[in-house]
């Protein structure tokens, strides 16, 4: 009864979410900007916590912009390598160049530090470990209107490798492609690894929140709150270092997961809220809908799908390994409405990643594919529960 029960609602929930995303797509076409002819002024803020080995490669990536009058701010946080003599050398070699040295308080207080010295009509904040592909910064600024507030890009990892990589790089990859839905439906809010903002309207906002794990997710809803559009370009990227072993993984995902519960939880009010249009009604709640509805029933397939293995392989030793005897009088019951459903799944879900592979512009191998719809659910579900764990223990967050 329960099972069914499950089994009824992931099916309709997750058709319905999959009809949704396609309508979405379908009924909207990118509308590729045309690049500035004046630029407006500009600052980028790079925090850095020892980053010796990235930081050199973010500043080039953006001197190579040729975006006239472009100043960047490197934000020392307190680093205890020798990240503070490559940001010394790297600013007496550049005029355009300034560097800050702080004490370690966190991400957000040293975005906040480079934004009090800003005073260009934008700004942007990039990781250190992040680079850009070639004319990001004219690209993203064509895409600001009157009522958006901030441009994100498309973030991807930097040459994937092992197994670690490769699966982070198709989660990417999606979640590029779902952030480019989003803001078809003015409905994006967060400002993931690297985003423009306006400084008018975030400095009178307050700036960013220094007592938060996920401060671009913050500032996403917040702005979102207070009526801006967040803007996103599916052509220009931002090229980004990920976690190699599962417990930088582990430890990355703690910090995201468990800052996106918390947000939500703060900005609870924007849930179901029509004032919030697509965002507060459909996108805030299906998130937890959906994780709500496919992590019982993803445990209880597994267990019911090996349940029934177990029976067949027991059912044919004792037949003498005859196949053709179960074909032929049906008792073989491997074949089951899970594993009907779980197939269909993956041909939806198949059919989404190659969609995605298109528009983000992507390259995945067939193994890769296998490796990522096999796998990645049973991780990602892991760390969501870990997270939630966590939450509601109230154990220390960590950065």
């Amino acid at each position: 009864m329960i099972d069914d029960i499950l089994f009824y609602t992931t099916v309709y929930v997750s058709l319905f979410v999959s009809v949704f995303w396609l309508l979405v797509f379908l009924g909207n076409k990118e509308t590729k900007r045309k690049s500035l002819k004046k630029l407006p002024s500009l600052s980028v803020i790079i925090p850095a916590h020892n980053e010796e080995h990235h930081l050199e490669n973010c500043v080039e990536s953006l001197i190579g912009q040729d975006y006239p009058g472009l100043k960047i701010i490197i934000v020392d946080d307190g680093s205890t390598d020798s990240t503070a003599e490559a940001g010394k050398r790297l600013s007496r070699k550049y005029s355009f160049i300034r560097y800050i040295r702080k004490e370690n308080r966190g991400k957000a207080a040293a975005l906040n530090t480079g934004l009090s010295t800003v005073n260009s009509k934008f700004f942007g904040f990039i990781d250190a470990d992040t680079s850009l592909s070639k004319n990001a910064l004219r690209n993203m600024m064509a895409y600001f209107s009157s009522d958006a507030a901030a441009v994100i890009a498309v973030i991807k990892p930097v040459e994937p490798r092992n197994f670690v990589e490769r699966i982070q790089k198709i989660e990417y990859m999606i979640a590029s492609f779902t952030r480019k839905l989003m803001s078809f439906l003015n409905s994006l809010y967060y400002t993931p690894g690297f985003a423009l903002y306006k400084t008018e309207i975030v400095k009178k906002l307050g700036g960013f929140d220094e007592d938060n794990l996920t401060e671009d997710l913050e500032i996403g809803l917040r702005l979102k709150d207070n009526g801006y559009r967040i803007e996103n370009t599916a052509e220009d990227y931002a090229y980004t270092v990920v976690p190699k072993t599962m417990h930088d993984l582990f430890d990355q995902r703690m910090r995201w997961y468990r800052g996106h519960i918390y947000n939500t939880k703060k900005y609870s009010h924007m849930f179901f809220s029509k004032k919030h249009g697509d965002l507060g009604i459909f996108i805030l709640p299906i998130q937890y809908i959906l994780l709500a509805v496919t992590s019982p029933f993803l445990v209880l397939g597994i267990y019911d799908f090996l349940l029934a293995l177990a029976k067949n392989i027991i059912d044919i030793k004792l037949v003498g390994y005859d196949f053709l005897y179960f074909f032929g009088t049906a008792s073989f019951n491997f074949i089951n409405p899970f594993t009907f459903f779980v197939v269909t799944l993956f041909a939806t879900f198949l059919l989404i990643l190659k969609v995605s592979e298109r528009q983000i512009k992507e390259k995945i191998s067939p193994f890769e594919y296998a490796l990522y719809m096999i796998v990645y659910p049973f991780i990602n579900l892991f760390l969501w529960i870990a997270a939630f764990t966590q939450e509601m223990l109230r154990t220390k967050k960590k950065w």
